[in-house]
C-alpha cells in the first residue's frame, strides 16, 4: 500500500530523521539509508557523485487525509561530502554553494497530490538563498519484518534540479566549456525506517 513520504533533499546523509506519522515517529534506519546526488561532466561521459550528510526531515501525516500532510526539509550545506577533501571545500565556497552565506537547503510543502501512483510534495524549495516552487515526486511502502507488527516505511526519490536557475557554481571557471559541468544535478534518496515511537 502506498502513502505519502518524502526524502531530501534529503536528501540525503547517515544521520537520525523524524517523521512525524500522526502520533507517530519514525526515524531512519541508517545501515539502509542514503540520499545522495550526482553531476554530469564532460557531457555525462564522467560523473561526480557525493551526499550530504547532516539534515533533518519533518513529516506530518495522515493516512485517511493525504492533503493535509506535510514536509519539511532542512539540509546543512556544509556537510556536502564527494569523498575528496579539496574538492569539498571547493563546494563550499562562494564559487558554489557559498556555505557561510547560505548555511541550510530548505523545502516547505504547501500541499501533497497524488499523481500517476506517487506522492507529490508540492511547495518552496530553497538554495543558495533562491527560493522557487517545485514538485518533489516519491514512492513510498509500507512493510512490516518477521516477528515485528509495527510498520516500516520504505521511501525512494528520484529528482532532478537546475543548478544555474539557484546561481550554484555560476561562478565557476570552467563553466564557460560547454558541457564540461553538467547544469542538471541528479537527486536520489532512499530510505528505510526503523520501528515508530510513540
Amino acid at each position: 500500500m502506498k502513502t505519502l513520504f518524502s526524502l531530501l533533499i534529503a536528501t540525503l546523509f547517515f544521520l537520525p530523521v523524524r517523521l512525524a506519522f500522526g502520533q507517530l515517529i519514525y526515524e531512519v534506519e541508517p545501515n539502509h539509508s542514503t540520499v545522495g546526488f550526482s553531476v554530469p561532466i564532460a557531457g555525462g561521459i564522467t560523473r561526480v557523485s557525493g551526499k550530504f550528510m547532516d539534515f533533518q526531515i519533518t513529516i506530518s501525516y495522515d493516512r485517511d487525509n493525504i492533503p493535509h500532510a506535510s514536509v519539511t526539509v532542512v539540509i546543512q550545506a556544509t556537510s556536502i561530502n564527494t569523498g575528496i577533501a579539496g574538492r569539498d571545500d571547493h563546494l563550499r565556497s562562494p564559487v558554489f554553494f557559498d556555505v557561510a552565506k547560505y548555511p541550510t537547503i530548505t523545502f516547505t510543502s504547501r500541499r501533497i497530490i497524488k499523481r500517476d501512483e506517487k506522492c507529490v510534495a508540492v511547495g518552496d524549495f530553497t538554495m543558495h538563498g533562491v527560493t522557487k516552487e517545485i514538485e518533489f515526486p516519491q514512492d513510498v511502502k509500507e512493510f512490516t519484518l518477521p516477528g515485528q507488527p509495527t510498520r516500516l516505511l520504505a521511501a525512494s526519490v528520484r529528482w532532478t534540479i537546475n543548478r544555474k536557475a539557484y546561481g550554484v557554481g555560476a561562478g565557476f571557471k570552467h563553466d564557460s566549456i560547454p558541457d564540461f559541468l553538467g547544469d542538471g544535478i541528479a537527486v536520489e534518496i532512499d530510505m528505510w525506517t526503523k520501528s515508530p515511537k510513540k
